[in-house]
């Protein structure tokens, strides 16, 4: 087992490592226990035009098949549409909004209890998704194997998951066309999402014209919990990991304009025009994804949630802007706890007074205690060139800020971020020409560590993981 996996596992204790390090070793060599690996399905030759439900996904574990969780997504394109005229208007299936027939579109995941709708091909196709946990690969099964028990006969593929940054790490996933007797999930759960409005049923209660529209949505998994109060509203993060305290630790995932402006922030996001994407409940992972902030209808934000992470990927689409924040601002709960950043690795404690953090943009944040351990890594990719060079760092730990906070609880707690201060040009795609600017924000959530002193590393090994994903390579099985 080398020094990776250890710094993954042995921050929770001797104990984990000692146990899987004879489970897993002998099968994968993979040092990527969180890690998700999606393929479309363009590389899935043999899956065109199967069922979603007949998908499914084995390993070979100690001489023998061993059936593990796989998610088919459905995705098509599809207009944005426009927001309606009030929030009486109808929906009609075809677009996000459920309103209007001009306007750009994009490629966007497929949901029948959305506007957007299902996809118009019910069969894997090929800018469907399949997704499976690196964790669940196996070894490579032997030349002459036979095929699992209910799996067709000349179905399979074989998938070779490797680490771009260490080539001999490498683990086997099989996926095969069911007979109809297998369950894609596998007997498992490592996602529950619960999209919950207040009103009721999305389609009949929504009001895309103008909000707000309270919900109690929540994601859980052994890892972690995170609830949703609206629209743009991220308003909980408990860590469920072993030995983790569980007390809510988040006062909110923001956006505004500046400390001092709260003309625009999640709240007035949440308070205007606005539609669902999809909410997806499958068992590697849930979806959740939306538009509309204020004068930007077609800004986007998805949420991918995982069994140890969120990836939340936001597309800007507005006009041109003065500056925009994006931060996590932590909750009164998180007082003890220590903020580490790739220019602070030593830390400073969360208490509500003020710290000296460089203003340099980290590659990678973590914030750590008895109510475990969160890694954060933000970045954002723009074809605006110029926009990087005026972004910064922000933090601010303050239990008396001077400004008054544009929602939640009124103080800032080792609150961090990204601060583009630089004006941001038209991203609009209804009006040329139009820049693009995508921000990925990425969340791990991790049981306390046993030794403190390791975080900085395994934070430091970890964002470099995330910019360098696991690759993978499909061939026919047998060959």
């Amino acid at each position: 087992m080398n020094m990776r996996r250890l710094l993954a596992l042995g921050l929770a204790g001797g104990l984990a490592v000692t146990v899987l390090a004879g489970c897993d070793a002998p099968t994968s060599s993979l040092t990527r226990p969180t890690a998700p690996v999606v393929l479309t399905g363009s590389k899935l030759n043999r899956f065109g035009g199967v069922a979603p439900e007949r998908v499914v996904a084995f390993r070979w574990l100690s001489g023998a098949w061993q059936q593990v969780p796989v998610q088919v997504d459905q995705r098509r394109v599809v207009l944005f549409g426009s927001q309606p005229s009030s929030n009486a208007t109808p929906g009609v299936a075809g677009s996000v909004y459920g309103n209007g027939t001009g306007g750009p579109t994009a490629l966007q995941y497929a949901d029948p209890d959305t506007w957007v709708g299902a996809d118009p091909n019910p069969k894997v196709d090929a800018d469907d998704e399949v997704v499976f946990m690196a964790s669940d690969a196996g070894g490579a099964a032997p030349s002459g194997t036979a095929n699992p028990t209910g799996a067709v006969t000349g179905s399979g593929l074989r998938v070779e998951v490797a680490d771009p940054r260490a080539s001999s790490e490498k683990g086997w996933i099989y996926l095969f066309r069911s007979d109809g007797s297998l369950d894609p999930a596998a007997g498992k759960d490592y996602v529950d999402y619960d999209f919950t409005l207040t009103a009721g049923d999305y389609k009949t209660t929504y009001k895309r014209a103008e909000g707000p529209n309270p919900e109690t949505s929540k994601v859980t998994t052994p890892s972690y919990s995170i609830t949703f109060s609206d629209r743009w509203k991220e308003i909980s993060w408990q860590v469920r990991a072993p030995g983790a305290s569980q007390v809510d630790v988040l006062d909110g995932h923001k956006n505004q304009f500046s400390t001092d402006t709260c003309s625009r922030s999640n709240a007035t996001f949440a308070a205007e025009e606005g539609a669902f994407v999809a909410n997806i409940d499958g068992p590697v992972r849930a979806v959740r994804s939306y538009v509309g902030a204020n004068s930007g209808p077609l800004t986007q934000r998805t949420h991918l949630m995982y069994r140890d992470r969120e990836d939340v990927i936001t597309s800007l689409r507005v006009h041109p802007i003065p500056a925009i924040m994006d931060f996590v601002d932590f909750s009164s709960a998180a007082k003890g706890m220590t903020y580490r950043s790739s220019t602070k690795p030593g830390g400073v404690t969360i208490d509500g007074s003020s710290d000296s953090i460089s203003t340099a943009l980290p590659t990678w944040e973590a914030v750590d205690g008895p109510q475990g351990r969160i890694y954060l890594r933000n970045t954002f990719t723009t074809s605006q060139g110029d926009l990087k060079s005026g972004t910064t760092q922000f933090y601010r730990d303050q239990s008396l800020p001077r400004e008054t906070q544009c929602w939640g609880d009124g103080s800032y707690f080792g609150a961090a971020g990204s601060y583009v201060q630089t004006a941001i040009g038209n991203t609009d795609p209804r009006s040329a020409p139009a820049a693009t600017v995508t921000g990925r924000r990425t969340t791990q959530f991790l049981a306390p560590a046993a030794d403190p002193s390791r975080v900085a590393a395994y934070a430091a090994d970890w964002a470099k993981d995330i910019d360098a994903p696991l690759t993978s390579t499909v061939a026919p099985f047998p060959s």
